[in-house]
């Protein structure tokens, strides 16, 4: 199983959207894939159509319940959600040590293993403990940014922060997403992906009403519209990310030989 986490430590940047879409994509590329909701708001698991408890998702981890009471079935085939609710505010407060986090979320990944192709996390706009060794335990950190300063000063943070850790995600990579071409700060942008201090993919999601309706279909905007400008740049940044997890997987075999 190959696991993505697609974070920023700003939020708006648009990492539940292209979480969903990818995670839809994935399911379609007959993958076996899990999108586990870590945010509080519990967006993405109202997009896969799912309501639940209010003190559910703290719960589960609270006892360590096992990974099949978790997840939840979507309307698309291939595709489960672990859910999230507002009781995941809580997530540092119920565990005492960063250790004790990173056992249990290790233990949790290692039994997914078994039922999931693709894990993707959806992530909070926060850098908590527990958060922090969530990320450091993924296949592929994704960074979603909108082509201005205060977005990609965000991307800078996370990338220093896990440059000083011994703990960090295998690769580290970054997208721009809402772009909008009319804009000079984003045409710049465009024109100098190699200048970013992070590996850029080379596709980028442009700004693009049928986005918003997602919400009113609850439903990822690939699963009924490939035309438009954002859904065929979601098809094309899946062929990407598909090839990183290729390259991510074959990686971590050749590792795991060698030791």
């Amino acid at each position: 199983m190959i696991s993505v986490a697609f974070y920023n430590l700003k939020g708006g940047v648009g990492k539940t959207t292209t979480a969903v879409n990818m995670a839809w994509l994935a399911a379609a590329a007959n993958k076996k894939t899990v999108l586990w909701d870590l945010d509080p708001q519990a967006a993405a698991t109202w997009f896969f159509q799912q309501n639940t408890d209010s003190n559910r998702a703290i719960k589960l981890l609270d006892k360590g319940k096992p990974v099949a009471e978790m997840i939840l079935a979507t309307p698309f085939a291939n595709l489960t959600v672990i859910p999230a609710d507002l009781s995941l505010r809580k997530l540092d407060k119920t565990f005492n040590s960063a250790g004790e986090s990173r056992k249990l979320f290790k233990g949790l990944q290692k039994s997914l293993s078994e039922k999931a192709d693709v894990l993707i996390y959806d992530c909070p706009p926060t850098l908590s403990p527990a958060m922090e060794q969530i990320l450091s335990e993924v296949d592929v950190l994704l960074i979603p940014m909108i082509p201005n300063p205060l977005s990609i000063r965000a991307m800078e943070q996370v990338i220093h922060f896990f440059e000083s850790r011994k703990q960090a995600p295998r690769r580290i990579v970054g997208f721009f997403n809402q772009v909008d071409l009319r804009r000079r700060m984003h045409r710049q942008a465009i024109e100098s992906l190699r200048q970013m201090p992070v590996t850029m993919l080379k596709t980028w999601i442009p700004t693009d009403a049928a986005v918003e309706q997602m919400a009113l279909r609850q439903a990822p905007l690939a699963s009924y519209s490939g035309s438009g400008r954002a859904a065929p740049a979601y098809a094309a940044m899946w062929k990407e990310i598909a090839r990183l997890l290729r390259q991510s997987e074959q990686v971590a075999s050749t590792e795991g030989k060698s030791s």
